[in-house]
């Protein structure tokens, strides 16, 4: 009876710590790929690898967990997704030509009622899209 009870009590006080995690953290999946053609329009990727890819963001860091996008490091959170804001990540990277840089953004709409909240990705011409819970 005594192990029941140890069992029992473990498990109320671990159960609530998926639910603080869940509110730390966006796990996301990618639902279109598009690049900008040279004309200005979309070019939608429809035979993607990306496509259904899923990838976690640590909400406080910025760091991104998964494989989709290319490894990018020190992101910088510039708006943390409060009230009506969305959640906005930012990358800067050093190219390889004098004074160049890289930028790539990722937006994560959480002010969208649901548990399904859309993002946008954007890197030079490609944009991915989809959605984070």
């Amino acid at each position: 009876m005594r192990r029941l009870f140890a069992l029992i009590s473990l498990v109320l006080a671990i159960a609530p710590l998926g639910a603080i995690a869940k509110t730390n953290i966006y796990q996301c999946e990618v639902v279109s790929d598009l690049y900008i053609k040279q004309d200005g329009s979309l070019d939608l990727m429809q035979s993607s690898p990306r496509i259904g890819q899923r990838f976690t963001v640590i909400k406080k860091t910025g760091e991104i967990i998964g494989d989709v996008m290319d490894s990018l490091n020190k992101p910088r959170v510039i708006v943390s997704g409060v009230d009506k804001n969305s959640y906005k990540l930012l990358w800067q990277q050093k190219s390889s030509a004098s004074n160049g840089v890289y930028i790539d953004y990722l937006s994560i709409d959480g002010s969208i009622s649901g548990s399904k909240k859309p993002f946008g990705f954007f890197s030079g011409s490609l944009l991915m899209s989809g959605w984070c819970e």
